[in-house]
């Protein structure tokens, strides 16, 4: 699923990359804005009338008209400040925007938990009791992006294969958000390297299938990140490639409430075969020529590890090459579910395959060599400082940065296969982070 090994090792890169983010920001950063007080007008200016001059002085004068003095109206109403209560998360209580980020889509609203059988944990989780119920949970019971893909269904099919999750991650409320990700091209990934393309009847299937699922959703609030493993483009036919994602990004950020973030690899990949050391100015090329223009922002981490300091630092610098070339305003979202151990692709070891996407779980909570484990819980308060975050990137997160969300699935064998709970169960005794 993922770039072949040879990497360069990204300590000292992530260094720098920090370093040009704190220098970079500096002109940008400032104080949070204060809450606007609420506008108040101005009473009607009053005085005294002048005295009237003696009547033989202007015996044909008229009098002077008085303007009418407006009524004062009453002042509208400051909008109300969502409490954020930590203790609470996102699927339990909606989160309030941070101050730098009040358009953020993902914030003021509760995020769904998917409760069915697309979700395999769920179905490992119902089935279970004790404490094997209880680390299942860890998962579980948190809100996850459901994967989408050629398996889900043809053209015709899609369509109620997203309504039906949609309902039952929602609850059939519009409000709450719901997530998906659309890994749709077929070919994809090591297949396309060397220009292979769709045919043109899979291309025409390719975009009634994507057109289905963008208008099931509706008036749904949904975070959809678009085509993870987007840096095989550079391997690909890519003005094919570049044609199909353009459309995936244009036809959901065409539906009213749903956000688009088009995959951008990772901190440590940008490109495929990977050329020279991972950086932003490479993923911005990536970016630029599959639709990044009409999408919310880009998602970093579907299939690394990277941790989220470096991810953060990283995606700002991003953002920083992107409003330079032309495209202002992006934001991203970083996956959160396997960079509870945050490491670099040369730094995984396998387990029970040769290649780094199947990462060995953690043994325990002091395990921490090449292995993965689960990070921060779900949310949109990114720069709550339980996660650890620097100073500097803790402002650049609140800035830019939408939620860490869930949407790499470290629980699946090479990230794809349920072969039972084994690795779920692995992946909760060995984080750091407490279950819900």
């Amino acid at each position: 699923m993922l770039l072949s090994t040879g990497v360069p090792a990204r300590r000292a890169v992530a260094s720098l990359v920090l370093a040009s983010v704190a220098l970079a920001g500096c002109a940008e950063q400032g104080a949070a804005p204060a809450e606007p007080a609420p506008s108040r007008p101005a009473p009607a200016a009053t005085s005294a009338a002048e005295p009237a001059p003696p009547a033989s002085a202007q015996p044909t004068a008229q009098p002077t008209a008085q303007p009418t003095a407006q009524p004062t109206l009453p002042s509208p109403p400051a909008p109300k400040r969502r409490r954020y209560v930590p203790d609470k998360e996102v699927w339990q209580r909606a989160q309030p925007a941070h101050g730098h980020n009040r358009d953020n889509p993902l914030a003021e609203r509760r995020w769904g938990v998917y409760r069915g059988d697309l979700e395999q944990t769920w179905r490992a989780y119902q089935g279970a009791g004790g404490e094997t119920r209880r680390l299942l949970g860890t998962i579980a019971l948190r809100p996850k992006a459901l994967w989408l893909g050629e398996w889900s269904g043809p053209p015709e099919r899609i369509g109620s294969v997203v309504r039906e999750y949609v309902e039952n991650a929602s609850g059939g409320d519009p409000k709450v958000l719901v997530q998906l990700a659309v890994f749709r091209m077929d070919p994809w990934e090591h297949a396309v390297c060397g220009g292979r393309a769709p045919s043109r009847g899979a291309q025409d299937v390719y975009r009634r299938w994507i057109t289905n699922a963008a208008r099931a959703l509706g008036r749904q609030h949904a975070a959809v990140v678009v085509q993870p493993d987007l840096p095989f483009w550079w391997c690909s036919n890519r003005a094919v490639t570049s044609s199909l994602v353009t459309h995936a990004v244009r036809a959901f950020s065409a539906q009213p409430n749903t956000s688009v973030y088009l995959d951008a690899g990772a901190a440590d990949w940008s490109s495929t075969p990977q050329v020279g050391a991972p950086r932003p100015s490479q993923a911005a090329d990536l970016l630029l020529a599959n639709g990044i223009a009409d999408a919310r922002g880009f998602a970093l981490n579907a299939t690394h590890y990277v941790g989220a300091e470096e991810s953060v630092a990283y995606g700002a610098e991003l953002v920083r090459i992107l409003r330079e070339r032309g495209v202002p305003g992006v934001h991203f979202i970083v996956d959160t579910a396997q960079n509870g151990n945050g490491m670099i692709w040369p730094e995984v070891e396998p387990e029970g395959s040769r290649v780094n996407d199947n990462a060995r779980v953690c043994g325990s909570t002091a395990d921490r060599r090449g292995c993965v484990t689960l990070g921060i819980p779900p949310t949109s308060r990114v720069g709550d400082p339980r996660w650890g975050l620097s100073p500097e990137v803790s402002r650049e997160a609140k800035r830019h940065v939408d939620g860490f969300l869930w949407f790499a699935r470290p629980w699946l064998f090479m990230q794809a296969h349920w072969r039972g709970p084994d690795r779920a169960l692995r992946l909760a005794r060995s984080t750091s982070w407490p279950a819900p």
